[in-house]
């Protein structure tokens, strides 16, 4: 096989740090701006009570089409109000706002000088094409980079993924615009910049507002990816079902997003059809009576919101301003750091500190921890599953204390499985399917399994299916049903182990590595910034007793996150003189 390589990835990577840190303080000026952006928004529509909101869009929608469309409005924001997605919803929303005005400030310009310039048109068109056949997920890579963990590398990828669609409508649309026409403006003396405003913009405007609607609806598609960097809203909460194998979530999550994009699509698309009846000279079919009482309902709804979010705004900031400060506590989905966290974010906020949650890779979270938007990370193993992150970003964050030292990592098995020791694995391979279930493929267990376990133990013939925790437990579980024998990369303290008949495999060779730490880590700041909080940390002890049944309760006996803080109260109860110790 021939061994050579370009070397592309590497260019790729020296570029991006290269851009990192020539132009640091550019890209965190420009995440500022644009994260206040986003913050005023999703704030504007997050605030006011979920029915001022529904009745602004329901005022919107029928200004736009009529009273069906208002009343399909209506209904489905009332579902999402239903299933508790509306705080999500507002989020995404908010989101797919702001990227898809972003992308149409750029798309449209860009359209109108591939339609004037046949040469700047032949070089956009490649740059489009790779735009939109690149997949979605790679736009995330660079942007968390450039731009930190958050919404804002949600919004910026967003953008670059929907602004291929304004620009290719926008051009179609002047450059479809009847040529006499444009010919007869400049006949009457008209310069090419009033022709552009007077003639080929007004009668490209029904092709420029079908752009403007796929803009929207590619901006609400990538939703759901943003959540994988820490964007939250409604992609968040497909992110964690799928984590978590929530079914439930995922389906309310997703019918949510269902209902904001068929929302949007028939406004913009009922906004479209008037620019397009008026280009064609068409009299709208709506009566000036019905047009002033629709004016009446818009502005009427809008007075209403305004007063309303004035109130929400003074509510809020008297609230901020009776609270200790804003920790932010970044966890990936490892079962004890779920639990511990939300253990955390409970006592915490018992002691008046607002907690943000955010779920991402473990990467992503230490990127995050780095970099300063996270505060807090509260399951870092040491000394072997975290290795590769704390070298590269340990002189960026503080140790702050060590909780527990009793973890290990483990490769485990059902219990009545032919084998005892990893050095009997390859010999009967087939009585597992030659499958070893992993984890997420950026665990450091994962690593320690694919560089250390496999070829110490001759393994490489077995297939090695990495995924992510959930879904191992879930082909654990079906295992368990079905009497089959499987094999899973694992680790102590888990659930796992009291729910599910298993045994370790022994490891002559140690590849695995001994018992390791679960260990605190803060930012750079975070004991000047919370030097209580920091206190409290330095003396939590938590064993693999206690953690395991905080881990039960909340996890293999409960099916809904909304549930956790109430669980969470009940243990703490039921554990008075341990709760005592945590703020002690």
């Amino acid at each position: 096989m021939n061994d050579f390589r370009i070397p592309l990835g590497k260019w790729v990577d020296v570029f991006v740090d290269w851009l990192t840190s020539s132009f640091n303080g550019f890209f965190d000026v420009l995440r500022a701006i644009i994260r206040t952006m986003y913050e005023t928004l999703d704030f504007a529509l997050s605030s006011p009570p979920f029915w001022i909101i529904i009745i602004l869009i329901a005022a919107i929608a029928w200004y736009a089409k009529g009273w069906k469309l208002a009343l399909g409005s209506t209904l489905g924001l009332l579902v999402i109000v239903g299933v508790n997605q509306w705080d999500n919803a507002m989020d995404s929303l908010a989101l797919v706002l702001l990227a898809a005005i972003f992308a149409l400030l750029i798309a449209i310009p860009i359209g109108i000088l591939a339609a004037r310039n046949d040469t700047a048109s032949k070089i956009i068109r490649p740059i489009l094409d790779f735009l939109q056949t690149m997949p979605a997920f790679v736009y995330l890579i660079p942007a968390l980079m450039l731009f930190r963990l958050g919404v804002v590398p949600g919004i910026v990828a967003t953008v670059v993924f929907a602004l291929a669609p304004g620009v290719r409508l926008t051009e179609l649309g002047i450059r479809g615009v009847d040529r006499e026409v444009v010919e007869a403006g400049y006949a009457f003396g008209a310069t090419p910049r009033r022709i552009l405003r007077q003639i080929q913009l007004p009668l490209a405007m029904p092709s420029i507002m079908a752009g403007i609607n796929q803009v929207i609806m590619l901006s609400l598609s990538m939703v759901v990816i943003a959540g994988m960097v820490g964007a939250g809203g409604l992609g968040g909460d497909v992110v964690k079902s799928l984590n978590s194998i929530d079914v439930g979530l995922g389906v309310e999550a997703g019918l949510s997003v269902v209902i904001l994009a068929m929302i949007l699509d028939r406004v913009t698309g009922a906004f479209g059809s008037q620019k397009s009846r008026r280009s064609r000279g068409a009299k709208s079919p709506q009566t000036p009576a019905s047009n002033k009482k629709r004016r009446i309902v818009v502005a009427t709804a809008a007075v209403v919101a305004v007063a309303l979010l004035a109130f929400s705004g003074f509510a809020a900031n008297n609230s901020q301003a009776e609270s200790k400060g804003t920790i932010k506590i970044g966890l990936f989905n490892w079962d004890e750091a779920i639990a511990v966290s939300h253990l955390w974010k409970h006592v915490l906020e018992e002691e008046g500190y607002n907690v943000e949650l955010t779920e991402a890779d473990p990467g992503a979270v230490f990127l995050g921890l780095a970099d300063g938007d996270f505060d807090l990370v509260l399951d870092v193993w040491q000394p072997n599953t975290h290795a590769e992150y704390l070298k590269k970003y340990g002189d960026d964050i503080v140790k702050l204390g060590e909780w527990n030292d009793e973890a290990k990592l483990t490769i485990a098995v059902n219990e009545n499985a032919p084998i005892d020791s990893l050095d009997e694995l390859a010999k009967n391979a087939d009585k597992f399917n030659n499958q070893i279930i992993g984890i997420e493929p950026g665990a450091g267990l994962t690593k320690v399994t694919t560089e250390k376990v496999i070829p110490s133990y001759g393994l490489e013939k077995m297939d090695y299916t990495t995924s992510s925790t959930p879904a191992m437990l879930s082909e654990l579980k079906a295992a368990t049903k079905a009497d089959e024998n499987i094999v899973v990369t694992l680790w102590q303290p888990h659930w796992a182990y009291d729910a599910f008949p298993l045994k370790d495999l022994k490891d002559p060779k140690n590849t695995l590595g001994k018992a390791e730490t679960l260990n605190a880590y803060g930012s750079s700041t975070f004991e000047k910034d919370f030097p209580e909080v920091a206190g409290w940390m330095k003396n939590f002890k938590m064993d693999s007793e206690k953690l395991n049944s905080l881990e039960n309760v909340l996890l293999n006996e409960n099916d809904d996150p909304a549930k956790y803080d109430e669980i969470i109260t009940t243990w703490l109860a039921d554990n008075k003189e341990y709760a005592d110790s945590l703020t002690s």
